[in-house]
């Protein structure tokens, strides 16, 4: 029987059988059906799936692992009191690694030397290591090879630019400006001399007259070049044009001279605080020259020339308040793939400036050369709405300080400040003679000198009257400033920034900047915003209203294909998606969005006073509280707040317009001394040395994957954010007309603190949504304090959520700001306490003051001695006319060493200074610290004091103190100015050899720098030796100065003063007497006497009868004169009488005559070699003539009479060679500073003693 076949087998025999071996249709991945009930997505919801917060995440775990590795290592040595608790995380410095950490943190360097900070401006690049005090300021300036100079280019206009009359000539001074110039400088001027009138301020009526008088008049005095000490060294170029360099920065652009061989034109690549697109053609030229300027800086003032070495240092960019995005992301690059730094961070100036400062609120004010700005910064984060960049500083001041001087007849008319020498003349005089105190405005004199290559230096003399003042006050009045020319050229290479999807612009803006540009061209309000802007209930202190029509939401589209799904896993919500912002923020967003497209077109410029209101007022956003601390510390820095007096007159101006705040406000300069252009660099470095900012660090691996969208999770500030408040709240329009305040207008605050503020949920992705929770509206309904002021905010938020569909804010570029608490959290919820802090000023008034000493009487005992009981019975002599007993002594006796703490000034007191990196404010739970300045709280159980362990001082280096040591190193410095003189032999107590040198050391010997003028050469240089051959019989000499000169020649030197003679009056026997009681007093009690002193002697003074004598004894004089006459045959010169001096003031050095010597430089010839020749003074005294009538004082006229009865009337002088005594004492003294002639000396004495005694 045959069996049923199965279909496999059927199959089989057909042929149609199908085999499986085991492989896929396709290679590609599949992906797998979801679950259409519940899906959801992780996808960049963890900080482990984001590069840059994963690898600090990594980095921190991979420090904790090596040091658990280094304290086990150390414990298995046997040193475990050297090590910290384990529970402690070591915190360390990233630029040290892991074997110099082992090695120990002693040796190290310092903090800071491998980071380099990097501040750019329109005018000066500030760039140092962070370890520096201060930074290296370089001229932000480019002179590269070109058909003309700046000063030719364009139409060859001289700046300031003058008018022309029809046939071509200048118009007269006050003309030369035009009317509006001439009409604003009047009205200033006249309104000056009132306020100074009302200040009781003497006003000449004439001043005017008397400053343009002079300058007409005054011609400038010519100088020659070789006796001008302070002239320029200017650039050298090359005299063959093809070995020029292309290009120079910095000091040596502005040092080219103008009409150098080849052309050199200065390119500035940052002006106004933006790109200089109008002086350029292409924006890659534009970028290179901001990238060789930065890398001559760090290569000539750092000392970085090998730029492959630049991989091991940090960076640390200081950028703008209000930046703009493609400048932050080019610099990025530029630090990064040209430079090859290690890592890069970035830094708002407003915000180092509080690091540089030590001020945890404030109000930062930075006059800069061609821009300011100004920006609310609390507790360590820069208010983004109170951000605010006005175009004007320095160089405006500039600019119109110059345009006064031609206005008043400078003498100098031809002043171009395109040309290099002129333009640094002008910022010489603003800085010198520029002031805001008007206690210094009167008609001054003043001079200058004009150096320019290749001309003799001329000297102006000018006078000035009120332009001093006027030109600098241009701050709070710009409209004298010349601002027609700022925005040529702009946007001409460059465009803004623009949003992906939308194609808005994506450069941050801030309310306070929206109403400057809001003041100068007032916009309506765009329709379909009307009503919820008059509704505001942040602008007007009323409640929110809910809007009558829908709202156009341009964001919309991207919400409407899909809900938002839930992060939960849970199934996502019926109806509507993520409900949207509240209405401001829509309005706010669109406002800054019609804002940016129009603010390239308008220059803003304001009032600095008004400015700074207007930023105070959107940063405190209607706080009181913080109106008051950012009112109270307004901080003012930058090159331009040099001027004397600006902070003092900026505070005035501010309680004018604020004067119900009149206690509060205060202005100040930087504090600590800090140099005012140089608080945002240090501020940088300090940034850079923290150790709690290793968030922000961008480092190469980072970039090459990520690229800019790294600077969303590094920085600490934000390119566009999402503000719950109307920026027009403080500049509120009307349907119809112009604003109905000024925008500067702060007057009340607003009640706009206690509402309910939108919580809003930031994605990292390109949708932004807002959600406000119903716990929140739960929260504010059961707390009564606040019920009343949120109730409508709340209705509000929940009618739109129910009224409209789900509106998404877009951004494309936003910083997410990371906490670290390392605290734990608190037991219970934070509480608040009111404690009134307003009694201070009534006990301080003058009411409570003068109340409370009228009804307390003085406790105070008057008695007859006045509280100085003084009973003169049984002091010695006082009654005999001795007041010595209670006189202080003459000659004070020594201070104890244990009573000479007392003495410190209090400027010294208290404990030393130390430089901490650590600043409290950086976030408001952060805590950062340095191993140096760490502080930890511990308990002060028994186990916290058993584990604790006393470290071991390192003992002091004392040998650096050692006599022999410092002899060594006083002989090492002549071994290496003479290395063939050097001692090689043994070192011994006799003969001690000097330390070895450095090859640094010989190297500085071999090309000398001046230690504070790196610019100067050196010349030549004199070995100083004591000159042997013009030591005298007393050793030394006396320098003798006379209050008028004898010879009364005014053109030329008399030769006579050079061989003239002075023969001392003997003393009278009452002065000789004196003398001797004052030696013999000091003697016995130098505590209590004095020393006598030298003897005041009068002298009478010789001189030749002409000039032809005095040659001729000088050639008597010279040894080295062949036609010296023999002593027999010397002829005798006849010296007049002129007249007798008396002693003035006189010192004497006889016990240490080398404490003070005369140099004399001398050329090698036949008898001397080239040195610099030092003399002994013994003594110093000055001449004076001597008059009857000083006599007459001293009671001594008739004697003084009786003694010049024998007055000698001429004196005949003969020369001659010394004899034997004075050789010998002569060559006693050479031996004292030459051993080689003591042998001869001791030789010389003992044939004397042997003559004598035969």
């Amino acid at each position: 029987m045959v069996g049923k076949k199965s279909g496999k087998a059927l199959l089989r025999e057909e042929g149609l059988e199908r085999t499986d071996n085991n492989m896929d249709l396709t290679s590609w991945p599949q992906v797998n059906m979801i679950n259409q009930k519940n899906y959801y997505t992780e996808y960049l919801k963890r900080d482990e799936q984001i590069l840059a917060l994963r690898l600090l995440q990594e980095d921190k775990t991979n420090r904790m692992v090596n040091n658990a590795k280094d304290r086990d290592r150390e414990l298995a040595q046997g040193v475990p009191g050297e090590l910290p608790p384990a529970d402690v995380e070591m915190d360390m410095d990233e630029d040290a690694g892991m074997d110099d950490i082992a090695a120990g943190s002693e040796e190290q360097d310092a903090s800071g030397n491998r980071i380099i900070v990097i501040h750019p401006g329109s005018q000066n690049l500030r760039v140092g290591l962070a370890s520096d005090a201060l930074p290296k300021s370089v001229p932000m300036v480019i002179a590269r090879k070109w058909r003309c100079n700046e000063a030719e280019a364009g139409d060859g206009e001289p700046l300031p630019k003058r008018l022309k009359t029809d046939d071509g000539g200048l118009e007269e001074p006050e003309k030369l400006f035009g009317q509006d110039f001439a009409n604003q400088y009047s009205t200033m001027s006249a309104d000056l001399k009132i306020h100074m009138r009302l200040n009781k301020r003497r006003v000449l009526p004439n001043s005017k007259e008397l400053v343009v008088n002079y300058n007409k008049r005054t011609p400038p005095e010519t100088i020659s070049e070789h006796n001008d000490p302070l002239r320029i060294d200017w650039t050298e170029i090359p005299q063959d044009p093809k070995k020029a360099p292309d290009f120079y920065t910095g000091d040596e652009a502005l040092r080219i001279p103008d009409n150098s061989s080849p052309s050199y034109r200065l390119f500035w690549p940052l002006k106004h605080g933006w790109y200089n697109e109008d002086d350029y053609n292409s924006k890659t030229l534009l970028y290179e020259d901001i990238a060789i300027i930065i890398e001559e800086a760090i290569k000539r003032q750092l000392h970085l020339e090998r730029k492959k070495d630049w991989n091991q240092y940090d960076c640390v960019f200081v950028i703008p308040d209000l930046y703009e995005r493609q400048y932050v992301t080019q610099v990025l690059e530029m630090l990064i793939r040209e430079f090859n730094f290690n890592r890069v961070c970035f830094i708002q100036e407003s915000l180092a400036a509080t690091f540089g400062a030590g001020y945890a609120t404030t109000c930062v004010i930075d006059i800069g050369a061609q821009k300011t700005t100004i920006c609310c910064v609390e507790e360590g984060m820069c208010v983004d709405n109170s951000r605010i960049n006005i175009k004007y500083g320095g160089w405006d001041i500039t600019d119109t300080f110059t345009r006064m001087m031609l206005f008043d007849h400078f003498p100098y008319a031809d002043i171009n400040l395109k040309r290099r020498y002129d333009f640094l003349l002008a910022e010489e005089l603003k800085k010198n003679f520029c002031t805001m105190n008007e206690s210094d405005i009167s008609v001054q004199l003043f001079d200058f000198h004009l150096r320019a290559s290749g001309q003799d230096t001329r000297k102006y003399a000018f006078k000035t009257y009120d332009e001093v003042l006027l030109a600098p006050q241009g701050l709070f009045q710009p409209s004298i400033f010349d601002t027609a020319y700022k925005l040529q050229g702009r946007r001409k290479l460059i465009g803004p920034s623009l949003d992906l999807y939308d194609g808005s612009p994506n450069d941050p803006v801030s309310s306070a900047q929206s109403a400057v540009v809001q003041a100068i061209n007032p916009q309506p309000r765009p329709n379909g915003l009307e009503a919820v802007a008059n509704g505001d209930s942040i602008g007007n202190g009323n409640t929110a209203s809910t809007p009558s029509r829908q709202l156009l939401n341009p964001f919309q589209r991207f919400n409407e294909p899909e809900h938002t799904p839930s992060a939960l896993g849970s199934p996502a919500p019926e109806g509507d998606g993520t409900p949207a912002p509240p209405a401001d923020a829509i309005i706010n967003n669109t406002v800054n969005t019609l804002e940016s497209s129009i603010r390239d077109d308008i220059l803003p410029i304001m009032p600095l006073d008004a400015a700074v209101l207007t930023s105070i007022t959107h940063g405190a956003r209607g706080d009181e509280r913080k109106t008051r601390d950012f009112l109270g510390s307004i901080m003012v820095i930058g090159g331009g707040s040099l001027i004397r007096g600006l902070p003092q007159f900026l505070e005035d101006r501010l309680k004018q317009m604020r004067p119900g705040s009149i206690k509060d406000i205060l202005v100040s300069s930087s504090p600590r001394e800090l140099d005012a252009q140089g608080v945002s660099w240090k501020g940088a470095s300090v940034f850079g040395k923290l150790r709690g900012t290793n968030d922000s660090w961008i480092g190469q691996m980072e970039y090459d994957r990520l690229g800019s969208r790294l600077l969303a999770y590094k920085c600490y500030f934000k390119i566009l954010e999402i503000n719950s408040a109307n920026p027009q709240t403080a500049s509120e329009n009307t349907p119809d007309g112009p604003p109905a305040s000024p925008p500067w207008d702060v007057g009340t605050p607003s009640t706009a603190s206690s509402e309910t503020v939108t919580e809003f949920t930031i994605d990292r992705r390109v949708d932004y949504t807002a959600k406000a929770t119903a716990e929140d509206t739960a929260e504010a309904s059961t707390n009564p304090s606040t019920n009343a002021s949120t109730e409508a905010t709340t209705e509000g938020i929940m009618a739109n959520q129910a009224g409209r569909q789900e509106r998404v804010i877009h951004q494309d570029y936003i910083v997410r700001q990371r906490y670290n608490n390392d605290l734990p959290p608190p037991p219970g919820d934070p509480k608040l306490l009111e404690i009134p802090t307003d009694m201070l000023s009534y006990y301080c008034s003058p009411a409570f003051t003068s109340r409370l000493a009228r009804q307390q009487p003085l406790n105070i005992e008057a008695d007859a001695f006045l509280g100085m009981p003084i009973d003169l019975v049984g002091m010695p002599g006082i009654f005999d006319g001795d007041e010595s007993s209670i006189q202080a002594p003459l000659v004070p006796p020594p201070v104890h060493p244990r009573d000479k703490a007392l003495l410190v000034p209090m400027s010294q007191r208290g404990k030393p200074k130390t430089e901490t990196n650590t600043v409290s404010f950086l976030r408001r739970t952060q805590y950062t610290a340095d191993d140096a300045g760490r502080t930890r709280v511990e308990s002060n159980t028994s186990r916290n004091l058993v584990n604790q362990t006393i470290k071991k001082r390192k003992p002091a280096d004392v040998s650096k103190d050692n006599p022999v040591n410092i002899m060594r190193n006083i002989v090492k410095g002549f071994d290496i100015a003479y290395p063939e003189d050097a001692y090689k032999g043994p070192d011994t107590e006799q003969n001690i050899r000097g330390a070895v040198p450095s090859p640094a050391e010989i190297e500085a010997w071999k090309n000398p720098k001046h230690p504070t003028k790196p610019h100067l050469k050196l010349l030549d240089s004199y070995p100083i030796l004591p000159n042997l051959d013009g030591l005298t019989d007393s050793s030394g000499y006396m320098v003798t100065k006379f209050a008028v000169d004898p010879s009364h020649a005014t053109d030329h030197h008399d030769e006579r003063m050079d061989v003239g003679l002075l023969h001392p009056i003997d003393l009278a026997p009452e002065v000789s007497a004196h003398l001797e009681a004052q030696r013999l007093a000091y003697e016995a009690d130098p505590e209590h006497n004095p020393p006598p002193g030298p003897p005041p002697y009068n002298y009478e003074f010789f001189l030749p009868k002409d000039e032809q004598t005095a040659k001729a004894i000088k050639k008597e004089f010279d040894v080295a004169n062949p036609d010296k006459k023999p002593d027999s045959e010397q002829e005798a010169f006849r010296y007049e009488h002129v007249r007798v001096y008396e002693t003035g003031l006189q010192s004497s050095n006889a016990t240490d005559p080398y404490q003070e010597v005369a140099l004399s430089l001398t050329d090698s010839d036949r008898n001397q070699a080239t040195a610099a020749f030092y003399y002994p003074i013994l003594q110093k005294m000055q001449l004076k003539a001597r008059r009857n009538k000083n006599l007459a004082k001293l009671g001594l006229a008739s004697k003084a009479a009786e003694d010049e009865g024998e007055k000698i009337d001429a004196v005949d002088l003969i020369v001659r060679d010394p004899n034997e005594d004075e050789q010998l004492r002569r060559t006693s003294h050479k031996a004292e500073l030459d051993h080689g002639l003591q042998v001869e000396d001791e030789a010389r004495s003992g044939k004397v003693e042997a003559d004598a005694d035969n």
